[in-house]
């Protein structure tokens, strides 16, 4: 998915590690864009991390994938690529 949203919030990063070493992670709530009842979404935000706030613009890639672990089924949302438009 590839759209413009509206950032809602965003953790404070950590750092994690990785097959390929340690690397930087936060979580940040997207909102697409248009009116208080758009469609929202928690992603993981991995790697070189921007500090987004509130009601800031954003163009963003996001990656849905979908795994099952015993018995149950989890879906996670990455973000691909990012574009920061306003500062607030």
């Amino acid at each position: 998915m590839k759209t413009l949203f509206k950032v809602i919030r965003q953790t404070e990063p950590v750092t994690i590690t990785t097959q390929n070493g340690q690397t930087q992670k936060s979580t940040i709530v997207l909102q697409e864009a248009g009116g208080k009842y758009e469609n929202a979404y928690v992603a993981s935000l991995l790697g070189n991390q921007v500090t987004l706030r509130p009601g800031n613009l954003v163009w963003a890639s996001l990656r849905f994938s979908v795994r099952e672990y015993n018995g149950s089924t989890y879906q996670d949302i990455t973000v691909q690529d990012i574009i920061h438009f306003t500062n607030q």
